[in-house]
């Protein structure tokens, strides 16, 4: 399971300026030898299986300073210099068991063939371009560049084919959103320094009023949040970012969550499931089987998500190898050689970290892959000297600050922020992060950003669409409880209150949207 440890013996012994005839007294010699003794550390359980992974994304080392990728912040991995793109099945990184059980995989992967393509077909609606100009692989290269740089959780939708890019003319920034109900709804902080802000929005503004598109921000980091209320935009917060830190968690090092570990090594026991955990990252060369593998599990997964789940919101539907050299893969193989789970890491340049997303297991895979690649995860970031890895967006059941919105309206939002939490099945993330003891100090606020007034109902609609929220069917839904449906009635009664501003509003004049300074 984990990688063999060498850990040399004693050193020879320093030579001593004592004369060749000097005695020396029983008392000193047994000090003297005491203090040549010395006895190491033992690896622990979790040193071990991230060392084992470590070797597996081994690369030339790169200064901590100056490195951004997983595999160039392994300490312990080997040296191992490429100079071209080499199959990772045909490598010393990587246990090689895809020759083993080709046949099963191919059988497989065949059959997956058309479900996938059909997934792929219905998560995108834009249309495939068969003609690029070099300008395309510059806006390309720069939009990589900032993602590396600037990359935060909040733009994990850089992985879901139905967001467009908008990048500057000068390439020194850009943006990520999605077009619902003719409003350009922003993912995240724009991938830029904060002091090229106002240029951005205002490049965007003129790209945006050409097609008469409104605008709206889903996910904004407190820098975006503190420079739109210094404009005088609204600002709510909806959500956290919380983050594990794989240097100092307490269910690794086994001071909490004892039961963890104990299922994690009953998984990898030989004797018993006999999983296998490895890693993969395509910057040593892609392994295109492998991925094909990983991609039915994920596809394996979201069917039975779909199938046996009710409507879940902040889903987000990834190509998980869209933007390949920003990602690491940690993967779980079963008794028959094929993957039955992965996680996927992907760079956060802001952070210095990682953002962990999707982690899924096959719907037949034994219980406890989650947990297994999480904590794998964890070791293998506590060997690369990693202390930050994010969970993603945990949505917050009531409603934080509030800036730039009517104290009664902002009551009213916070009303049917609760009644829609309530139906939209997010409180479990919660109960599954807090076992793994999420470090209170790394984590942040996440907000919702729209232009300056009153939000209209558009502006609400598009950011609830983006985030998989059905608005109506949460606030129709009935409860078989009498006094919640008193408060059913109580929040439609109030919903229609903040319908009859909004349409005050409207026909009182269009919406201010005014581009912001810095």
């Amino acid at each position: 399971m984990g990688a063999s440890i060498a850990i040399d013996g004693p050193a020879s012994l320093p030579k001593t300026n004592r004369p060749r005839n000097q005695k020396i007294s029983p008392g000193n010699e047994k000090r003297k030898t005491n203090a040549k003794t010395t006895v190491p550390n033992k690896p622990t359980f979790p040193d071990e299986l991230g060392a084992s992974l470590a070797e597996q994304l081994c690369t030339r080392p790169t200064p901590f300073n100056s490195s951004k990728t997983l595999t160039e912040r392994l300490e312990s991995a080997k040296i191992r210099q490429t100079s071209e793109i080499i199959p990772i099945s045909g490598s010393s990184t990587r246990h090689n068991t895809e020759k083993e059980f080709s046949d099963t995989s191919s059988e497989r992967s065949q059959s997956s063939d058309s479900t996938r393509a059909r997934n792929k077909d219905l998560s995108s609606t834009k249309t495939v371009r068969e003609v690029f100009h070099l300008d395309d692989f510059a806006a390309l290269a720069a939009l990589q560049r900032l993602i590396l740089t600037y990359g935060k959780v909040s733009h994990m939708g850089i992985l879901d084919k139905s967001y467009s890019f908008f990048v500057t003319k000068d390439r020194q920034a850009a943006l990520y959103y999605k077009v619902k109900d003719h409003i350009a709804v922003m993912g995240g902080d724009p991938l830029c320094p904060p002091e090229r802000y106002s240029d951005l929005l205002s490049e965007f503004e003129k790209w945006r009023k050409s097609l008469n598109l409104g605008i709206a921000c889903l996910g904004a980091g407190e820098e975006f949040a503190v420079f739109a209320r210094r404009n005088k935009w609204v600002t709510m917060c909806f959500a956290t970012d919380r983050v594990l830190n794989p240097m100092t968690n307490p269910v690794l090092h086994s001071n909490s969550g004892k039961s963890i570990a104990r299922n994690v090594k009953k998984l990898l026991d030989v004797k018993g499931a006999g999983i296998k955990v490895e890693a993969y990252t395509p910057t040593l060369g892609r392994d295109m089987q492998l991925e094909e593998q990983l991609l039915n599990v994920y596809d394996e997964w979201r069917d039975d998500r779909n199938n046996n789940r009710k409507g879940q919101a902040y889903i987000t539907v990834y190509d998980p190898f869209g933007l390949p050299d920003l990602m690491t893969y940690v993967y779980t193989r079963g008794f028959d050689g094929v993957p039955n789970g992965f996680a996927a890491l992907r760079t956060l340049g802001s952070n210095s970290g990682y953002h962990l997303d999707p982690y899924v297991a096959s719907p037949g895979a034994p219980k406890g892959i989650t947990d297994l690649l999480l904590y794998s995860t964890m070791a293998l970031l506590n060997t690369a000297k990693v202390s930050y890895l994010s969970l993603g967006y945990e949505p917050l059941d009531k409603l934080g600050t509030i800036h730039g919105m009517p104290k009664a309206l902002a009551n009213i939002s916070r009303k049917v922020h609760k009644k829609i939490f309530q139906e939209v099945h997010v409180s479990g993330k919660k109960g599954y992060h807090d076992k793994f003891h999420p470090d209170e100090t790394q984590q942040s606020n996440l907000y919702l950003v729209f232009p300056p007034g009153i939000p209209s109902l558009k502006h609400m609609s598009a950011v609830a669409h983006v985030a998989n929220i059905k608005i109506r069917q949460a606030m129709l839904a009935r409860s078989p409880s009498p006094r919640t449906n008193k408060d059913d009635a109580e929040t439609e009664r109030r919903m229609s209150e903040i319908v009859e501003i909004f349409r005050k509003k409207i026909n009182g004049g269009p919406f201010r949207e005014s581009t912001p300074s810095t």
